[in-house]
């Protein structure tokens, strides 16, 4: 019986030992791949919030392009200009009305 248990501690000690090594090169491992891993999710958050978020990227890149295009003083020069037009779009619209659209159904 002293036998086997001296066997089993052995064969414990040996196993415990293999354990360690393994750890040590499951670090090693993880050590290298935690940089392209976080880029990944990091690309995967993007798909994400694009997917949920359509409008809000399309709007982004809108505003990307008319910055891009006319700058900061262009823009503040067009809404200026759209600001000072709206009564007059209001004054337009009341003079000039659209065709009424008959909503009722007469059979």
């Amino acid at each position: 019986m002293k036998k086997r248990l001296a066997d089993l501690a052995c064969r414990r000690r040996v196993l415990i030992e293999k354990i360690e090594t393994q750890r040590i090169e499951v670090a090693g491992i993880s050590q290298r791949w935690q940089k392209p891993l976080a880029l990944v999710d990091a690309g995967v958050k993007a798909v994400r919030f694009i997917h949920n978020h359509p409008a809000w990227v399309a709007g982004g890149v809108a505003a990307f392009l008319a910055l891009r295009r006319k700058g900061i003083a262009g823009l503040a020069q067009e809404g200026w200009r759209l600001l000072r037009l709206y009564p007059a779009i209001f004054s337009l619209a009341t003079r000039f009305p659209g065709r009424a659209q008959n909503t009722s159904v007469d059979h």
